[in-house]
C-alpha cells in the first residue's frame, strides 16, 4: 500500500506537462497531518472517505492519490471534486497504473488531471498517455533529461484503439491504429 507523506520538496519535483516542465504547486499530506491552507493537495483515498465533507469544503485545489491496489468504485460520483489524480508507479514494471488511469477515463468519465509518480521510464511515457495519463512527476535525473531533450521512444502504429489523439485506421486491418 503506498504510503503518502508531506514531501518538502515536492514543489522542486519536477512536472512534466503538455510537453514541457511546469511549476508543480502540488503538496501530498499523511493521513494524519494537516492540509495546509489554500494549497493544492493530495490526499489518500482513506482520508477522503474518512474526511469527505470537509475535504469538499476546501477553497483550494483538491487531488486523490490512488496506490496500484485502490478499489475506487464506491466514489465514482466524488471524482468530479478532485482536480487531479495521482497514480503511484512503486516499480516500473508494475503496470496496474496504466489500468487504473484507463478506467478512469473511459469507464469513469474523469476529464481531470491524471499523473503518474514513481519510478517509471521514458520508454513507458507515450504508453502512459494513450491511457490518459497526462502529467508526470519523477525526480529520475535519466527521465528528466530525456524529456528535456525531447526524446519520445513511441511505435507509431498500434494493433488496439486509445485515448491519443489523430489515430485513424491503418489500411485494410481496421483493427490496427496509426498515429496521424
Amino acid at each position: 500500500m503506498l504510503e503518502p507523506a508531506l514531501n518538502e520538496t515536492e514543489q522542486d519535483m519536477p512536472l512534466w506537462k503538455n510537453g514541457e516542465f511546469v511549476a508543480n504547486d502540488w503538496r501530498t499530506v499523511e493521513d494524519e497531518a494537516p492540509i495546509p491552507d489554500g494549497a493544492p493537495t493530495f490526499v489518500s483515498l482513506a482520508r477522503w472517505r474518512a474526511e469527505r465533507e470537509t475535504l469538499s469544503a476546501r477553497n483550494a485545489p483538491l487531488g486523490l492519490l490512488l496506490a496500484p491496489d485502490s478499489d475506487w468504485r464506491d466514489i465514482v460520483a466524488d471524482l468530479p471534486h478532485f482536480a487531479a489524480i495521482a497514480v503511484s508507479v512503486p516499480k516500473f514494471a508494475d503496470g496496474r497504473a496504466f489500468s487504473i488511469a484507463r478506467l478512469l477515463r473511459d469507464r469513469d468519465g474523469y476529464a481531470g488531471e491524471i499523473r503518474a509518480v514513481g519510478d517509471y521510464f521514458i520508454d513507458q511515457v507515450p504508453l502512459m498517455t494513450r491511457v490518459g495519463i497526462d502529467a508526470f512527476q519523477t525526480e529520475d535525473p535519466i527521465l528528466i533529461k530525456a524529456l528535456e531533450n525531447g526524446e519520445w521512444p513511441e511505435v507509431t502504429n498500434y494493433l488496439q484503439p486509445a485515448l491519443g489523439p489523430k489515430e485513424v485506421p491503418a489500411g485494410t486491418r481496421p483493427w490496427a491504429r496509426k498515429r496521424g
